[in-house]
């Protein structure tokens, strides 16, 4: 253990596995002001006095290539190490260049320069966005313009080494050409919507800060800058979008006070450097280049972006430390210093540092564990914490933010949220989120609402305030269902439904960037698939957005949103939606090949495409049909039945786990991506759970580790890192809109998740890294054999015991009434009507199962198949069950 002296606190850092230096604050935690408390009163509390598991938390983890880069983003996470608070707006870190490995979280583990402090940062995307405003500290005279001709390369950048580095939730630190005479000690924490930073420089009279207000990750369309001598004050915009490409544009303002006057400043544009000037600005042209480790940009990395921003430049031969305190907002300048005001008005850095900490330990102790290894402790906790970085806060503090309409508008009443990453959060990070904490996650649903109400429609992927048409389907349907089918319910729900049925049933662009919700909805209704003459390649919807990408793909997704609309149509007891959505879910159908076994890419005429191969990426979005082939999550039943029966599909299962991350173009697994994350708890509706436990175990144990390199692709705005996360707690939300947990098994021996209504504690003193195997397990004391659980049955607290064993129990949750439920399109509406919010019961000595969440289908409880049971609560102790015929079974 070290011990280091800084200005104003003592800390002490405990050296950790990684070879990082990780800082636990005394000072800090003990230091009080304005912008301590409303920081410590911006995350809800969990314990009352939460125990250190940010120490736990490596931030550079997935800030390098671990993983084959199969072209799907990279074969890193795409996260960033600098400080943020849990949803925060500002995520201030560093931009490392060439950064070729990790080009969209901006820092590369393995470069060795950097090109400044950014402001603003999206977390595992594989594609670049934001990296706004970078600062850069520099000592010595600023002679000649930042920005080289035609290029987003800088003319100043510093070197810096990992062994004077180091990072923790909500603080960054680095020193900048370590070992030079012109070193610059620079650390970084914020708040929710300002970032504070403190720089060491040494004495000289030629201190300097440089601003690049053009410097963001795409190019910059525009950008302006502003010096304010008197108020020690530079503020401006930078205006940037085009996220993978597409057409979404968004505007970023910022204000940065600096702790002492300026002994010198200036602003540039292009390449004309302007001693003394006091504004500037610049426009630009959209384009740009991102290097990957697989697609490489041209020498001198060519842009049009906008090329302005502002020097300011001090005396520190007497005192070495500048502090700067920088608001941000996506509404004005003026919104940006409102909000610096509000959250950090002094100048106590170890405070605002301090109470960073604290708000991280309050979220990370939402989940806390006993035993485990170190490694695996550390790895539940890098994950948990990517998983809180997004969606994140868009409103200022007076609750005004920039909509979809372009319009200022106030959110009365809740938070507005932006930046979700629509296809790949619906399959569990959502769901995460709304367990751990509902109220926000009904902000955030909320926030999707007001979307649609400004732009005329859900998004796919909102970035700021543009919508932009990054990958396929229509996740604002599964994301809603889910977030309230896992307890985040406190949203204008009629509202979201109207908005869900509306991008369903109609089409239209919405007047910002041209977005199309459901680019094949035509099509999709008349067909009840999308025709693989519409199929476009990745691009496609760069060029023009009405365009379809991937048409097999987007069918399968398409039909997995209309079941997430069917089901949250039905917990509003909205029958006649919930009927048709239902019968529209299983279009799935249309695009299975009884010939081949397979899903396929079907032409209008009705003919399956002659050239289709299991191991093509024709038709299918970062996957092949290989992949694909298990896209039906709302009725693994059905898929089974169709793929010749529960020993048949496990067989199939078998030989797809043979590899875990094979990448597309493969008939194995690619759990590095979304398309499979869902597929080894399908074990679960075969009767053959172990495998399923130790599937899930091998993925968590081989393909993820704490290192800068130790995910096995992009982390997508904390999905993966939610699976982990669900993983080492044993349950997956397998069936998006529906409250269903499919079991594996837990990691840790002793795991506490603080829920809203009471703790889900899951006990497995048998719990080792060979042990993966359940043998028994009891829900509230009472012995429990069915593979998934209803998430009703934990919402106001529960106990899980597990019993585990390095031996697999091919009899435990195997029989026919313990396989999870399918949902075919004859699934009656009073199966789900309230759902959301049911009466707990006990049937069959399950205690806590609710007749709302109880299997519904004929296959899933064991009856013969053409029947369909409906459960009918009769009173408080009684369920009436009653068998009838259906007219074609959808399990």
């Amino acid at each position: 253990m070290t011990t280091s002296v800084r200005k104003g606190a003592v800390k002490t850092r405990r050296r950790l596995a990684w070879g990082l230096l990780v800082p636990i604050s005394l000072g800090a935690w003990l230091a009080s002001s304005a912008a301590a408390q409303h920081s410590a009163a911006a995350a809800a509390p969990s314990p009352n006095s939460p125990a250190d598991l940010a120490q736990y938390v490596n931030p550079f983890s997935g800030t390098d290539s671990g993983a084959t880069d199969y072209g799907t983003g990279g074969g890193g996470a795409d996260t960033f190490p600098g400080a943020v608070l849990p949803f925060g707006m500002v995520q201030w870190s560093p931009d490392t260049t060439p950064s070729l490995q990790n080009h969209p979280g901006g820092y590369t583990y393995r470069d060795t320069t950097i090109r400044g402090f950014s402001l603003t940062h999206l977390s595992g995307t594989g594609c670049a966005n934001f990296g706004d405003a970078p600062f850069l500290p520099h000592v010595g005279a600023i002679t000649q313009s930042p920005a080289k001709f035609g290029s987003s390369d800088t003319n100043y950048t510093a070197s810096f080494s990992h062994s004077d580095e180091e990072a923790s939730p909500g603080y960054y630190r680095v020193r900048l050409d370590p070992g030079s005479a012109h070193a610059v000690n620079s650390e970084l924490t914020v708040t929710p919507r300002s970032g504070f930073g403190r720089f060491t420089y040494p004495a000289t009279s030629a201190a300097s800060m440089i601003i690049n207000t053009g410097g963001s990750a795409m190019a910059d369309r525009a950008a302006t800058v502003a010096v304010d001598p008197a108020a020690s004050e530079v503020s401006g915009s930078a205006t940037s979008g085009l996220f993978c490409y597409q057409q979404d544009w968004y505007t970023v303002y910022f204000a940065a006070r600096f702790s002492r006057p300026f002994s010198a400043y200036g602003t540039w544009n292009r390449q004309t450097l302007a001693p003394g000037s006091t504004s500037n600005s610049d426009y630009g042209l959209p384009l740009n280049c991102q290097p990957s480790t697989v697609t490489a940009c041209p020498p001198g990395n060519p842009s049009g972006t906008a090329q302005t921003g502002a020097y300011v430049s001090f005396d520190t031969t007497a005192d070495p430390v500048v502090d700067v305190r920088v608001g941000v907002s996506f509404t004005s300048v003026a919104a940006a210093r409102r909000n610096l005001d509000a959250e950090n008005p002094g100048w106590n850095f170890d405070a605002v540092y301090g109470a960073a900490t604290q708000a991280w330990n309050r979220e990370l102790n939402r989940v806390q564990v006993n035993g485990g290894s170190l490694a695996e402790r550390r790895m539940l906790y890098i994950a948990l914490y990517h998983a809180l970085l997004f969606p994140s806060v868009y409103s200022d503090v007076d609750g005004r933010y920039l909509g979809m309409d372009g319009q200022p508008h106030t959110a009365q009443g809740y938070t507005q949220y932006a930046n979700f990453s629509g296809w790949d959060i619906y399959r569990s990070e959502i769901q995460l989120l709304a367990l751990l904490e509902p109220q926000r996650t009904s902000d955030m649903m909320q926030s999707l609402v007001a979307d649609a109400r400004e732009s005329g429609w859900l998004p796919k992927w909102p970035v700021a305030s543009g919508q932009a048409d990054v990958m396929v389907g229509d996740p604002a349907d599964p994301i809603i269902a889910s977030a309230y089918a896992f307890g985040a319910t406190s949203f204008d729900t009629r509202a979201a439904l109207s908005a869900m049925v509306k991008g369903a049933t109609a089409y239209g662009q919405s007047a910002n960037d041209g977005y199309v919700e459901r680019q094949a909805s035509k099509e999709y209704q008349a067909l009840g698939f999308v025709p693989h003459e519409e199929n476009q390649g990745f691009y496609a919807t760069a060029v023009n957005p009405a365009l379809v990408w991937a048409a097999a793909a987007t069918t399968l997704e398409y039909t997995t949103a209309d079941f997430a609309i069917a089901r949250f149509a039905g917990a509003l007891c909205d029958a006649t939606t919930y009927q048709a959505f239902m019968h529209r879910s299983d279009n799935w159908r249309k695009l299975f090949n009884p010939a081949t076994g397979y899903l396929q890419p079907r032409y209008a005429t009705g003919a399956f495409d002659p050239t289709f191969s299991p191991t093509s990426e024709t038709g299918w979005a970062e996957g092949d049909g290989a992949q694909y082939r298990w896209m039906v999550p709302h009725n693994i039943g059905g898929l089974g039945l169709a793929l010749g029966g529960k020993a048949a599909t496990a067989a199939l299962l078998d030989t797809f786990f043979t590899r875990l991350n094979a990448g597309p173009d493969s008939p194995y697994a690619f759990l590095g991506n979304e398309p499979t994350l869902e597929t080894p708890w399908e074990y679960d509706w075969v009767g053959q759970p172990y495998k399923a436990q130790a599937t899930v175990r091998r993925t968590l144990l081989g393909l993820y580790n704490a290192s800068p390199g130790g995910y096995p692709g992009n982390d997508d705005m904390g999905e993966m890192s939610s699976w982990w996360v669900f993983g080492a707690l044993g349950l997956f939300p397998e069936v998006p809109g529906v409250g269903l947990l499919a079991v594996s098994s837990p990691l840790f021996p002793r795991t506490v998740v603080h829920l809203a209504g009471g703790d889900l504690v899951i006990n497995a003193p048998a719990a080792a890294d060979a042990a993966p195997y359940v043998t028994s397990l009891s829900l509230n004391g009472q012995a429990y054999q069915r593979a998934w659980l209803p998430v009703s049955s934990m919402l106001g607290g529960a106990t899980l015991d597990f019993t585990l064993s390095t031996t697999p129990d091919p009899s435990w949750g195997s029989s026919g009434d313990d396989a999870p439920p399918s949902f075919g399109p004859d699934t009656p509406v009073s199966s789900v009507c309230g759902a959301a919010s049911p009466r707990a019961i006990s049937v069959g000595g399950a205690a806590g199962v609710t007749a709302a969440d109880l299997p519904n289908t004929a296959s899933s409880l064991g009856k013969p198949s053409g029947l369909a049971v409906l459960l009918v609560v009769a009173s408080a102790g009684l369920v009436k069950m009653r068998l009838r015929r259906r007219r074609r079974t959808g399990a």
